[in-house]
């Protein structure tokens, strides 16, 4: 996987973050940021890749979750890959 800033378009800005060995490349944004960061218990400071790792997190750990479920409650114009 590569990650380059280069020619970023800054209405649909890409992130990267890695959090214990899952990796997330994320393209666009998200409109219910608060929504999501109550949701998952994350701080004031995480973004939009922070809040996706977590949503898969909680996916994969927590619960008898559907994926289409957790994907649904995201609001906005992204893309997003998880490895």
């Amino acid at each position: 996987m590569a990650y380059s800033s280069d020619k970023q378009n800054p209405i649909l800005p890409r992130l990267f973050a890695v959090v214990d060995d899952i990796f997330c490349l994320f393209e666009g944004h998200i409109e219910n940021v608060a929504h999501l960061k109550q949701q998952y218990g994350l701080n004031k400071t995480a973004n939009e890749v922070i809040i996706v790792i977590e949503a898969y997190r909680s996916l994969r750990d927590r619960g008898p979750y559907p994926a289409d479920q957790v994907v649904r409650d995201i609001k906005g114009k992204f893309a997003f890959i998880l490895f």
